[in-house]
């Protein structure tokens, strides 16, 4: 939904709305996103898996001319079938046209590598893109020592898809986005630096060969922050934002919106 060249944005509202405020949320971005000229295309919106369809119905049925996207928060790693609470990710399918997989806050919850590959071998299956996060947790790591454990993460992520018969010029061919996000500036209000996140783009399309590979930051971002972010160029360029408490105001939303050039 997505043209390469334009930043990707996408809303991780996370579980901060219940779904008739995810629904008045999404037809508020979407009234002030027609006024600001948003470009299609251009934003992805996470609602809670409990909003996913409200807030997919109403933005295709009334908005479909901004073609903004949905993405699941989390999906499961396993197959359709005897598996109590458990979204398979081909149950959305014609919901959803992305799912998250890997944020920091899954895996504080114990998600492994391992088994987000697992979920990473799903979705390519199901046909659904992946938006995979990695990322750092320590403020004082060096530059080095931030790309080296975040590519140490993709490999252990490559590993855990292995299992299930992914490898990774699968991976890499389904559209796979990378969302990198250091856990310290998660919600701190700081922001890592541009050059570090471009500096971990580059690792990440050293170690994978693919120049192509779209690779988001995501940690407090905000309007006076956003452009910076994605001014690098070459292998060290980044193609858009993860945004998450910013993402919950239409007006702080639109106005990252801006700040990057997708509205007016």
């Amino acid at each position: 939904m997505n043209d390469a060249a334009q930043p990707l944005l996408i809303a991780n509202w996370k579980a901060n709305l219940a779904p008739g405020e995810e629904v008045a949320l999404a037809a508020q971005i979407a009234t002030l996103g027609a006024t600001r000229r948003l470009s299609p295309g251009s934003l992805m919106i996470a609602p809670s898996m409990v909003g996913l369809v409200a807030v997919a119905s109403l933005l295709r049925r009334e908005h479909d001319a901004l073609k903004l996207g949905i993405a699941a928060q989390d999906c499961s790693s396993d197959l359709a079938g005897a598996a109590t609470g458990e979204i398979p990710a081909s149950h959305l399918l014609g919901a959803a046209d992305a799912v998250i997989l890997g944020h920091s806050e899954r895996r504080a919850r114990g998600e492994s590598g391992s088994l987000i590959g697992a979920k990473l071998a799903r979705c390519v299956a199901a046909g659904i893109r992946p938006i995979l996060c990695l990322g750092d947790a320590d403020p004082k790591a060096t530059e080095s020592e931030r790309c080296a454990l975040v590519v140490r993460q993709w490999r252990e992520v490559l590993a855990g898809a292995a299992t299930l018969g992914c490898d990774v010029a699968t991976v890499l061919g389904s559209g796979v986005t990378i969302a990198y996000e250091p856990v310290w500036a998660i919600g701190s209000g700081q922001a890592a630096s541009p050059d570090v996140a471009a500096a971990v783009a580059r690792a990440l399309r050293s170690e994978t060969s693919s120049s192509s590979l779209r690779i988001l930051y995501g940690g407090s971002v905000d309007g006076k922050s956003a452009a910076g972010f994605l001014s690098p160029t070459g292998e060290g360029s980044l193609n858009g934002l993860l945004i998450g408490g910013a993402s919950l105001q239409a007006e702080r939303l639109l106005e990252i919106a801006t700040a990057v050039g997708v509205a007016s």
